[in-house]
């Protein structure tokens, strides 16, 4: 590509760059840069850079205001409400007593307080809010997995072009798929290489790999990173087996047959019209 082209295209795609890390991009156009990127360097180091940022900003947490600060503060605010009270039954005509001014307003200052704890009351205890959180993860996690699932079988009965049929091209996915891409050799019996591409859902990326095996039977395996989206939530979409050893998920999605494994934190699914047992084959020898 000449500078004068690879300027121009990056022009188009700049103004993508942070729709595109925050997740925001639409999956059509996340594709037509994902392609860019893995031929641009220098666009591929900007996207590096805001992922660093987005991730700094993450880890940045406010500071929490001491209980002490928060006691001092609080009676401070009920001290003043109650001076303020009493200067204003001491500006009133003497109807009411002196004694009674100040009753009331300590006893605004008791409201204050009163309402304060209950406030705190309220809020559910740390144990509570951790476990609806991590019951919130786990929802999003089996979602997620769901997702790719199903994602897998659509790209397998409706496959796109691939990015790429050079497989020395694969290491360069591995930044958008956040784990290492590797082509399966599939050492026991005749698989044709196809191609690949990087594929989008909506918060998560894959490695799309395309093969032929025994001649005309189309395999799509997808590449994944299994910590963010953890195999064993396949269930109960995907049955588990143990197979040599290793446990893998085997099911049926749409008529097709999808296995599913994953082996230090590389998480493997595969879609085909083969049957289950060849599919699992194919799994476990795309993992050694």
């Amino acid at each position: 590509m000449s500078a004068a082209k690879s300027i121009e295209s990056c022009a188009q795609f700049e103004y993508a760059l942070s729709a595109y890390v925050d997740g925001e991009l639409d999956p059509d156009h996340a594709v037509d840069l994902e392609s860019h990127l893995v031929q641009c360097p220098p666009c591929f180091e900007q996207v590096k850079v805001l992922r660093s940022l987005r991730a700094s900003l993450k880890r940045a947490k406010p500071a929490a205001c001491p209980n002490a600060l928060r006691a001092r503060v609080a009676a401070s605010i009920a001290h003043e409400q109650a001076r303020e009270a009493a200067q204003a039954f001491e500006a009133r005509p003497r109807l009411v007593h002196r004694g009674y001014a100040a009753a009331l307003a300590v006893a605004a200052g008791v409201v204050f307080m009163v309402g304060v704890t209950r406030q705190r009351a309220a809020a559910p205890p740390p144990e509570a809010a951790k476990s609806a959180a991590k019951m919130d993860a786990d929802a999003a996690r089996a979602e997620s997995v769901e997702i790719l699932l199903d994602d897998l079988v659509t790209q397998h009965a409706q496959p796109l072009p691939p990015e790429t049929t050079n497989p020395e091209d694969l290491p360069r996915f591995d930044p958008f798929v956040g784990v290492p891409v590797r082509r399966p050799e599939f050492q026991s019996m005749p698989v044709n290489f196809m191609g690949a591409r990087v594929h989008t859902m909506r918060d998560r990326r894959a490695a799309l790999l395309q093969y032929v095996v025994r001649g005309n039977h189309r395999v799509t395996v997808y590449l994944f990173n299994s910590r963010a989206v953890p195999v064993q939530k396949a269930q109960p979409i995907l049955q588990p087996r143990v197979v040599r050893e290793r446990p893998v998920y085997v099911g049926k999605i749409n008529g097709y047959s999808v296995v599913a494994a994953e082996r230090s934190g590389v998480g493997y699914a595969l879609a085909s019209d083969l049957g289950d047992d060849l599919s699992t084959q194919l799994v476990l020898a795309a993992m050694q």
